[in-house]
C-alpha cells in the first residue's frame, strides 16, 4: 500500500507543466492529504497514551490471578470514631498453598466469618493465621493449592517517579479495579513504607501496588506519620497520599507469620531532645526504665553513631534504620561516650513499661520572650511535692541542674527526665545573694490540681505599644474556609507569652456567647487566648476538619506571643473526639487536653516521654457520660498519663458553669509545672 508521502511524490513527479486550473486542483488535493496525514500516521503508529494504556492493561492481567476478594461477616461496626470496613476488600496470594496477605484494617472489627474469592471465582472460608502490628498486615489461610503468588519487585529497582498501579478486587469480582499513579517516595514512615499518589482507600486496602510488569511493589495499607493506632491514616483516603508495605519485606517476614507468630514493632526505649525531619545527632536524652536500652547499659548523653555498622549521623536516619525492625530482632548499636566508642547488642522489645514523668513540684514564672534566660525562676512552690519538702521558695532561681546551666524550663525538664522518678537530682539555687546546693528526690507527676492558684501579676502595657488585634474577634482563616471567633486579652503584652485554649463545640451549637461570658474574665486574669473554630456542618465535626483546625492554631501562634507550655484543647460533649484527634495529630504543639462531659472512644497512644500531655476530665453530677469518663480515666492512668477527673456541681442545661470555667483555666495555668 502506498503511503501518503508516495502519493504526493506521484502527484508532482510529471515533467509537463500543469495548467493553472490543474495546479489549483493539485494544490487543493495536496492540502487535503496534508490534513489527513497526521491521522493516518497516528493510525499506523500508536500514541504514547495508547501505549501506556496497553501497558497498564497488561500489568493488571499479569497481576490478576494473585488478587483476591475478601469479605467479612459480623464484628463491631465502630472502632473509636471510625466505621469499620463492611464491604468487600482485597488481598494478595503470597504462597501456592493458600496464604493471603491483606490489610489489618479489614479485620479490626474482629469478624466472625471471612470469605475469600479467587480470580477464577472459587470461594473459600479463610482464617486469620497471624498479624503484623508494625505494618498493619494480616495473614490469612485458605484450603487451596496451586495458587499463583504475586512476584515481588526487588527493593533496589523501585524508583521515585515510576508508574505505580493500585489494584483491588472490590467492585467486580471478575476484574480488578485500578488507580494509576507514581511512586512518590521510598523509605517513608521510618523506612517501613513506599508512598504513592495513586488513590488508596478502604476499597483497595490489602490490594497490591504493582509496576507496569505486574510485579508487586507493595501491599496497600492505611498508615500515618502522626499515629500508630489501627485506624491511623484512614482519613487520607483518595487524598493523593497512600502507602504500601514493600513486597520483599512481606516475603522476608512470611515464614514467621505463616508459623502463627504475630509481629510487633521493635522498640529500643530511648528518647531525644529533638524531633522532626531536621533533628540533629542522636544524642540520648532519656532511657526508659526496664527497656532494652536500659538493660543493655545505654546512658543519657550517649551519642548513637551506627546501627548494625551503618552510620546514623542524624536522628531521622536512626529512626529510618530502626523502623523496619521487629520485636525480638537483635541490633548492634555503636555509641560514643565521652572519648570511648562502645558497641552493644540489644534485643528489641514489643512494648515498654509505661513512662512516668519525673516531678519537682514548682511552677515557673512566664518570662518575657525577649528576656535573657539566666535560670528558672520559681513563681510558686506546689504543696506536698519534693520541692516543698526540700524548702524551695517563691522567687528562688534554679541556675543549674546536674552541674549544667539552665537556659530554659525545657532544659530543666530534660535534666529531670534524665534523672528519673525516685532518683536524686542535684540542683543549684540562687536565693538573693545566697547560693544553695540541693539534691532532690523526684516524684511522679500526677494530675492533681491545687484548690487555688493565684494568677501571675498582670502586665502593664504602654499605651503606645504596637499590638496585634485584641478583644472579641470574628474572622475566617486565610486560605481555608474555616470561620472562627476568638477572645484576646485586652491586657495583651506582645513581649509576654500568653496561653491558648482551643474550644471545640458540640454538634449544632457553637456555644460562643455562653463560653465567652464564662471565660472572658478568666482569660484576662490568667493571660489566655480563647479560640473557637466553627464547624461548617450542623451535624458536627469530621476527620476532614482536623487539618484546618491545626492550621488555625498555627496561624494564631504566628500572630500572638503564645507560651508553648500553655496550649490546650477543650472538647465538650460530642466535640471531645474532634479535640482529641486535633491534639493527637500534633503532639509537639499541645500540652493539654480537656474532655468536658464526653470521652474519646478510639485507641489512645502510649505516653510519649518526648511530648508531655496532661488531661483534665470534667463532668457534672447528672451527666450520662459519668461512667464512661471514669473508665476513660482508668485507662489513661494505667498508661501513666498525668490525668485528673473532676465532678462539678450545677444544673445548667449546657453543663457549663463559672466553677467549670475557673477549674479549666486554673488547670491550664498549671501546665508549665515542673
Amino acid at each position: 500500500m502506498c503511503g501518503p508521502l508516495s502519493v504526493l511524490r506521484q502527484m508532482f513527479s510529471k515533467r509537463r507543466r500543469p495548467s493553472r486550473c490543474r495546479s489549483a486542483r493539485l494544490l487543493g488535493l495536496a492540502m487535503v492529504v496534508c490534513a489527513v496525514l497526521p491521522q493516518m500516521a497516528e493510525a499506523q503508529e500508536p500514541s504514547l497514551s495508547a501505549l501506556e494504556g496497553r501497558a497498564f492493561q497488561q500489568a493488571v492481567a499479569a497481576a490478576d490471578p494473585s488478587i483476591v476478594r475478601v469479605e467479612t461477616v459480623g464484628g463491631v461496626d465502630l472502632i473509636g470514631e471510625t466505621l469499620t470496613a463492611t464491604g468487600p476488600t482485597s488481598g494478595v496470594v503470597v504462597s501456592a498453598d493458600g496464604h493471603i496477605i491483606t490489610s489489618r484494617f479489614n479485620f479490626i472489627s474482629k469478624p466472625a466469618t471471612i470469605v475469600v474469592t479467587l480470580a477464577d471465582e472459587r470461594k473459600f472460608a479463610a482464617r486469620v493465621v497471624a498479624e503484623d502490628h508494625a505494618r498493619m498486615l494480616t495473614l490469612l489461610k485458605i484450603d487451596a493449592t496451586e495458587l499463583r503468588p504475586l512476584p515481588a519487585v526487588p527493593a533496589d529497582e523501585v524508583q521515585v517517579g515510576q508508574w505505580a498501579l493500585a489494584l483491588g478486587r472490590t467492585f467486580d469480582p471478575l476484574f480488578p479495579n485500578m488507580s494509576v499513579g507514581i511512586v512518590s517516595a521510598v523509605q517513608r514512615l521510618s523506612g517501613k513504607a513506599i508512598q504513592t499518589d495513586a488513590k488508596v482507600s478502604p476499597l483497595n486496602y490489602g490490594g497490591p501496588l504493582v509496576d507496569v510488569a505486574g510485579r508487586g511493589i507493595g501491599i496497600l495499607v492505611p498508615l500515618s506519620p502522626q499515629g500508630t493506632d489501627e485506624t491511623a491514616g484512614v482519613e487520607w483516603y483518595d487524598g493523593g497520599i497512600g502507602f504500601a508495605i514493600p513486597m520483599p519485606d512481606i516475603y522476608a517476614a512470611l515464614p514467621r507469620l505463616s508459623a502463627g507468630e504475630s509481629l510487633h514493632r521493635g522498640l529500643l526505649g530511648i528518647g531525644f531532645a529533638e524531633d522532626g525531619p531536621l533533628a540533629g545527632e542522636p544524642k540520648i536524652a532519656t532511657v526508659r526504665p526496664e527497656s532494652p536500652a536500659d538493660k543493655a547499659g545505654l546512658q543519657v548523653d550517649d551519642v548513637i553513631t551506627a546501627l548494625d555498622g551503618v552510620a546514623v549521623p542524624r536522628i531521622p536516619m536512626l529512626r529510618r534504620a530502626l523502623g523496619p525492625r521487629y520485636a525480638g530482632e537483635t541490633v548492634k548499636v555503636t555509641i560514643q561516650r565521652d572519648q570511648q566508642q562502645l558497641e552493644f547488642e540489644i534485643t528489641l522489645a514489643a512494648e515498654l513499661t509505661a513512662y512516668e514523668f519525673p516531678y519537682l513540684g514548682i511552677l515557673p514564672t512566664s518570662q518575657s520572650l525577649d528576656a535573657p534566660q539566666t535560670g528558672v525562676t520559681i513563681r510558686l512552690v506546689l504543696p506536698d511535692t519534693p520541692a516543698a519538702e526540700a524548702g524551695f521558695q517563691s522567687g528562688d532561681v534554679i541556675t543549674r541542674a546536674k552541674g549544667e546551666p539552665l537556659p530554659s524550663v525545657a532544659a530543666l525538664r530534660t535534666a529531670l527526665r534524665s534523672t528519673g522518678v525516685g532518683n536524686g537530682c542535684p540542683l543549684t539555687v540562687q536565693r538573693g545573694e545566697e547560693r544553695i546546693e540541693l539534691t532532690v528526690t523526684l516524684a511522679s507527676l500526677t494530675g492533681l490540681v491545687p484548690e487555688s492558684l493565684p494568677p501571675s501579676e498582670a502586665p502593664v502595657v504602654d499605651p503606645g505599644t504596637e499590638r496585634p488585634p485584641v478583644g472579641r474577634l470574628s474572622e475566617t482563616l486565610p486560605g481555608r474556609d474555616l470561620k472562627y471567633w476568638a477572645y484576646v486579652p485586652e491586657s495583651l503584652d506582645p513581649n509576654r507569652p500568653v496561653g491558648l485554649l482551643l474550644w471545640i463545640h458540640p454538634a449544632g451549637d457553637s456555644m460562643e456567647a455562653e463560653v465567652l461570658r464564662l471565660m472572658r474574665e478568666e482569660c484576662e486574669h490568667r493571660g489566655l487566648i480563647l479560640l473557637g473554630p466553627q464547624a461548617s456542618d450542623v451535624a458536627g465535626w469530621s476527620p476532614d476538619d482536623v487539618e484546618p483546625i491545626l492550621d488555625l492554631v498555627k496561624h494564631i501562634q504566628e500572630t500572638y506571643p503564645l507560651d508553648p507550655l500553655r496550649i490546650a484543647a477543650c472538647g465538650h460533649a460530642d466535640g471531645v473526639p474532634c479535640a482529641t484527634q486535633v491534639v493527637l495529630k500534633d503532639r509537639s504543639l499541645f500540652r493539654g487536653l480537656i474532655a468536658s462531659s464526653g470521652v474519646y472512644r478510639g485507641q489512645f497512644p502510649e505516653n510519649d516521654p518526648d511530648f508531655r500531655l496532661e488531661l483534665l476530665l470534667t463532668h457534672f453530677e447528672d451527666d450520662e457520660s459519668a461512667p464512661l469518663v471514669g473508665r476513660f480515666e482508668t485507662i489513661l492512668q494505667r498508661m501513666k498519663y498525668p490525668t485528673v477527673r473532676q465532678q462539678l456541681h450545677g444544673d445548667e442545661p449546657s453543663g457549663l458553669t463559672a466553677e467549670w470555667a475557673e477549674l479549666i483555666t486554673r488547670w491550664l495555668d498549671l501546665l508549665p509545672r515542673t
